[in-house]
């Protein structure tokens, strides 16, 4: 049984006792002996139970009603919550565009890979390195002296020896890299975007033949 059920049943019984009070009460309101009086004494305590006993039916149907109402507000906040959620995902897939293809991504790829060393900044015949200026600092010599000396040799053999020569001067590269970013304070910003590009496109460039 439900609780509105249970609180309209209490109601009921309750108007009933305080109609039956009210009624007894009425019957005796001439009355003048001591019997009389009793009477109605007892008709006015059954009143007011009978009221407060109504009252108190309904404030428990005024919380029941509250806390459905309560219910119903937090279900459509949450209803209304998912809906903004999927309207701005559809949003922000609108304004992303269609999704790019396997080719495109490619060619993105592609676009975004270093190049290879200009001739004016590593001779392909000799495998001189023109260095940036920053780069010909104290810290960076003995970086600079391994990799004169391993794209001097590939010029003149065509190519590394073996693999671990070639890991030796990438490895070598992305140290002097990893050198420069950590001085990156020491220089203004164009002088370290250009020394750190040159040496993405050394890296780059030692992983081919020379020429």
């Amino acid at each position: 049984m439900s609780l509105r059920l249970l609180l309209a049943i209490g109601i009921t019984s309750v108007v009933a006792q305080t109609a039956s009070a009210q009624w007894y009460y009425n019957t005796g309101a001439s009355a003048s002996t001591v019997g009389e009086s009793h009477a109605r004494g007892l008709a006015d305590i059954v009143r007011a139970q009978g009221e407060y006993n109504l009252n108190t039916a309904r404030a428990a149907i005024d919380v029941e009603e509250a806390r459905s109402q309560y219910i119903e507000n937090r279900n459509r906040a949450q209803q209304v919550w998912f809906e903004m959620r999927r309207r701005n995902n559809e949003f922000r897939a609108e304004m992303a565009g269609p999704k790019p293809t396997s080719e495109q991504l490619f060619r993105f790829n592609q676009e975004r890979a270093p190049q290879r060393l200009a001739a004016s900044q590593l001779d392909p015949l000799t495998g001189e390195i023109n260095w940036p200026f920053i780069l010909t600092d104290k810290p960076y010599d003995e970086y600079r002296e391994k990799l004169n000396l391993a794209f001097a040799m590939r010029a003149r053999e065509g190519s590394y020896a073996n693999v671990d020569e070639y890991r030796n001067v990438t490895g070598t590269a992305e140290s002097m890299h990893d050198e420069l970013k950590a001085r990156i304070r020491d220089y203004s910003p164009q002088d370290f975007v250009d020394a750190s590009n040159f040496m993405k496109s050394l890296v780059y460039d030692a992983q081919f033949p020379s020429g």
